[in-house]
């Protein structure tokens, strides 16, 4: 098990009077794919999940799917890139996770909107965009080799980067480019944050949110 690995499992498993200390942030908010209690610490009762703020980063244990935003600081437009390093646990489901952009309607009655870029355990990568209720695949589940694949004993760490640019949004996985599509078939600009299917366990360590200022290059006519 790699070093990292060690280190932040030494990080979850911790005392049961430590884990009543663990709190959920105030500073961000989540919808669910149906009802569900939180849990009010890191211990996870019968059909309820959980979210806590874990140093460095967030623990999240679901039941249903959820969605889960910042409250500030939460939206992000133009051109921008999005990067969240992500370790599995072995308990984990094979539904997805990940993160999400161009979030609209994510609050409230209102059906939401938004793009996923997400990973299975079993190594594979999909890009999917939830509009009226309905979920449909931009870019088709793909297995690629540079996605680490959960084992049954051992966390699987992945670092997930989305970069939108003028003319395409590239989805990269520990450096390597995994999927790609037009950026003028999505809505870019809105709240992002982190998709996660159900039943499963993971920590973010890092979530970073860069906005590109500088101009495209310009493209020499032939």
């Amino acid at each position: 098990m790699r070093l990292a690995q060690q280190a932040l499992l030494a990080a979850v498993v911790l005392p049961v009077a430590l884990t009543a200390q663990l709190k959920t942030p105030t500073d961000w908010k989540w919808r669910q794919d149906s009802p569900a209690p939180l849990s009010p610490n890191s211990k996870m009762e019968p059909g309820s999940w959980v979210f806590v703020q874990m140093p460095p980063g967030w623990h999240v244990t679901t039941g249903p799917g959820v969605l889960l935003y910042p409250t500030t600081d939460g939206e992000a437009s133009g051109n921008f890139s999005i990067e969240a390093d992500i370790f599995l646990f072995p308990e984990s489901s094979a539904e997805e996770y990940g993160v999400f952009l161009g979030g609209q309607d994510i609050e409230g009655s209102a059906t939401p909107a938004y793009v996923a870029f997400v990973l299975r355990a079993d190594g594979h990568a999909a890009i999917l965009r939830r509009v009226e209720g309905q979920t449909t695949a931009l870019a088709d589940w793909q297995k690629h080799e540079a996605i680490l694949v959960k084992k049954e004993k051992e966390t699987a760490k992945n670092v997930l980067r989305v970069d939108v640019d003028p003319v395409n949004i590239t989805m990269t996985v520990n450096g390597a480019k995994v999927l790609t599509i037009p950026r003028a078939a999505v809505e870019t600009d809105g709240r992002f944050g982190f998709r996660v299917g159900r039943d499963v366990n993971l920590h973010v360590s890092t979530l970073n949110v860069t906005r590109k200022l500088a101009p495209a290059p310009v493209k020499k006519e032939a």
